[in-house]
């Protein structure tokens, strides 16, 4: 809720439902109250991704937004980022070396020795 919090348009309670309908989304709505530090990394990680959600942004800059989840969990990721960048018009930057990841992009800039290749 922090980034929505600082933000400061809605009120508390506003926040709060949306934050627990980010989390729903990653299916994670029933950790909402326990400690980070009582999480996996790959809960950790869903989290994250719905807190970047929270503002709605225009744009998500995502470093290696699966790294630490299953090939479940990051086909959940890459559908939901699939459908912010479909149905909301989010474009989604993300660095990744999953290829699997990659390969279901709209579009791949491959880089190589911090130069662009592709």
């Amino acid at each position: 809720m922090l980034p929505a919090l600082k933000l400061g348009r809605l009120t508390r309670e506003e926040i709060e439902q949306i934050a627990v309908d980010k989390l729903r989304q990653l299916q994670m709505d029933a950790f909402a109250h326990k400690l980070s530090s009582k999480l996996s990394g790959g809960q950790q990680q869903r989290v994250a991704i719905a807190r970047a959600l929270i503002n709605d942004p225009a744009i998500i800059m995502a470093d290696e937004p699966t790294g630490n989840l299953d090939s479940i969990n990051t086909g959940l990721v890459f559908d939901i980022f699939k459908d912010l960048s479909h149905q909301k018009g989010i474009t989604i930057l993300t660095v990744t070396h999953d290829l699997d990841f990659a390969k279901g992009a709209d579009r791949v800039i491959e880089m190589v020795d911090g130069k662009i290749s592709a």
